[in-house]
């Protein structure tokens, strides 16, 4: 205890002899010092008296993003200003892991970070240490997407990913005398130092309520709840490249008016606020346990408050990037790609926009919406595709079951027509299950019937997608179902975490160019001393095979 009262000591002291200076842009180590003194004094987050590790990596965290919005806004400004066609990744998980490390790495300025924060009295590695991880996803799926957003930004595409800001992504194991427990880990304890909240971004999203047929026919759907997403930007910056793209996380809240002050002053404190507290439940927990009917409304809630928020905000965009835009230009502007069957609800969600809030008839519609969504599949198990009661999402998205029920019945009729041949296969092929003991909507389905573009995520996977699960839909379209086989990012995974290591493979390549091209790695093959031992040997042996003693 004394000696950490005295380490703290002797930080604070050290602070104290840094002139606070506002520098952004800092590259020297006494400027990157001088910018995070002035975090610590003007952008205070804790006691004045400490500059323990925590209080550290804060103000270190947030030097770093004065460094990464001032790209953010120029890549932001730029993709308005050519206005390219941009991807957005929907994704129900992003596994993002530490920044700051990844930050520092990709701006080529681990090394003066490291010295700066010396020159500070700490060490990078601690200060790094007390990054909690972000908890926006638990397995392969989230780590597959946060991947694909580093290779975007890194290969300077104009994309974007969205998904929902949880509050207990993850969870704390405990090993206790009665086994595993598992408790809610609150990564947003404190705050998180790389998200902006836009206050600016918010959009209403629909529940329940019901469907109104207008006099001329046309449908809208009313009533029910309404709750509002508010929009929390991350920055992902490319591996030496100013292109700094947006993670966009969505977070549920309910407006003023929404808490009913007679009730709360009459003492009826739950009432008063109860569409409140459903707000905060949407984006509590990464997948809530959805056995009873309450789970798998709130589970549904969530997929279809990522979908509906997300392609708001696009078609907001779209509209405003150049105005008088012809609806027959989105496809060639926005690019959807639904990460697993969660994000599905999209497809019905774009129709509805573009019928019922933008006016356009169903085959104009059903154009846009399938030359713009695509589908990544995760599972070739068949009673793992995900499936929803028909009954639950009639009481939840009423207007949605419309537009599935007649995508299906013209996918059937479709098929009728041109493959007479495929008529014993459309109990299969066709999005409703109608079995009348467990009516369900097939997610999978609607994805390959709607989507331009279908793919696994491995050659053997897409190869079984097409001979088995999907084998059908290949005989009506030859070309939509492809391969895009998953990899990791070289940098955080290599480049950033094995420093050591990856001094090595740049000794022995002569280049440095494998972080953004691992097909390079085959070179180490041609090198008789580490041939058919790189990846035997510990690290020890390779340093000393390639550096000596």
């Amino acid at each position: 205890m004394a000696d950490a009262k005295a380490n703290g000591k002797n930080e604070a002291a050290k602070l104290a002899k840094i002139p606070a200076a506002a520098n952004p842009l800092a590259n020297e180590p006494s400027a990157i010092a001088s910018n995070i003194s002035y975090h610590v004094q003007y952008s205070p987050h804790f006691s004045p008296t400490k500059f323990e590790p925590e209080q550290a990596f804060f103000a270190t965290a947030e030097s770093v993003r004065d460094r990464l919005i001032q790209q953010w806004n120029e890549t932001y400004h730029h993709f308005n200003k050519v206005d390219l066609k941009q991807t957005y990744y929907l994704s129900m998980e992003f596994l993002q892991g530490r920044t700051l490390t990844n930050a520092i790495g990709s701006l080529d300025i681990q090394n003066a970070y490291a010295d700066a924060l010396n020159n500070l009295g700490h060490v990078l590695e601690e200060i790094a240490e007390q990054e909690k991880d972000a908890a926006l996803g638990n397995g392969g799926l989230g780590r597959l997407a946060s991947c694909f957003l580093d290779s975007m930004a890194t290969l300077n595409l104009p994309a974007w990913g969205y998904g929902l800001r949880y509050r207990y992504g993850l969870f704390k194991q405990k090993i206790t005398k009665q086994g595993q427990e598992e408790v809610a880990e609150d990564w947003l304890e404190k705050f998180s130092p790389w998200e902006v909240v836009r206050h600016d971004v918010v959009f209403p999203v629909r529940f329940f309520g019901s469907v109104m047929v207008n006099p001329n026919g046309t449908r809208k759907w009313v009533g029910g709840e309404v709750v509002q997403a508010v929009a929390y930007d991350i920055p992902i910056p490319g591996y030496k490249t100013k292109n700094t793209i947006s993670l966009r996380l969505w977070d549920a809240k309910a407006s003023a008016e929404d808490f009913n002050l007679f009730q709360f002053n009459d003492g009826q404190y739950e009432s008063a606020a109860q569409l409140h507290s459903r707000a905060q439940q949407i984006c509590a927990v990464l997948y809530p346990g959805d056995s009873t009917e309450e789970g798998k409304l709130l589970r549904l809630k969530q997929q279809f408050f990522l979908c509906s928020a997300s392609l708001q905000d696009m078609i907001l965009r779209f509209k405003e990037r150049k105005s008088g835009r012809q609806w027959s230009e989105f496809p060639s502007k926005v690019a959807v790609q639904l990460n697993d069957t969660h994000p599905t609800l999209a497809i019905p969600e774009l129709m509805r926009l573009l019928m019922d809030e933008e006016g356009l008839g169903w085959d104009e519609a059903w154009d846009i919406t399938t030359r713009t969504v695509a589908y990544t599949n995760h599972t070739v198990l068949p009673e793992a595709l995900e499936k929803w009661s028909q009954a639950v999402m009639w009481k939840l998205l009423p207007r949605h079951m419309e537009i599935i029920e007649e995508i299906d019945k013209r996918f059937i009729a479709m098929v009728r027509s041109t493959r007479s041949d495929l008529e014993s296969k459309i109990p299969s092929m066709c999005i409703l299950d109608n079995n009348p003991k467990k009516p369900v909507v097939r997610m999978a389905n609607l994805c390959v019937v709607s989507a331009h573009t279908v793919n696994g995520v491995a050659q053997l996977h897409s190869d079984i997608l097409k001979a088995d699960l999907f084998a059908d839909y290949v005989s009506l379209w030859p070309n939509k179902l492809q391969n895009k086989t998953n990899g990791i990012t070289p940098r955080r995974w290599l480049r950033f975490c094995n420093p050591e290591l990856s001094k090595i493979i740049t000794k022995w390549l002569k280049t440095d160019q494998w972080v953004t091209n691992l097909d390079l790695l085959v070179g180490l093959r041609q090198n008789s001393k580490l041939n058919g031992n790189l990846l035997r040997w510990p690290v020890r042996n390779i340093w000393q095979t390639t550096y000596g003693e």
